[in-house]
């Protein structure tokens, strides 16, 4: 028995609200993976932590902060 069979037998003896919620989630992971696949692009949370290696960002908050406030002057 695959696993969707495992899955609609097992949704056949859920009460329907139940059965609602576990297809609004399946629908959410397809609509997640056709962006995923779609885009190419990193997703945000690929991107979590990405400043911490940046030679920008570096060093005492005050002098960043000073840094870029110059480059607008």
């Amino acid at each position: 028995m695959t696993t969707a069979e495992k899955l609609y037998k097992a949704a056949k003896e859920l009460p329907e609200p139940v059965v609602a919620e576990i297809l609004d989630f399946a629908e959410f992971l397809q609509k997640k993976i056709a962006r995923e696949r779609a885009s190419g692009n990193e997703m945000l949370i690929d991107m979590a932590g990405g400043l911490e290696t940046s030679t920008t960002f570096s060093g005492d908050p005050s002098e960043i902060q000073k840094r870029l406030r110059d480059e607008w002057e």
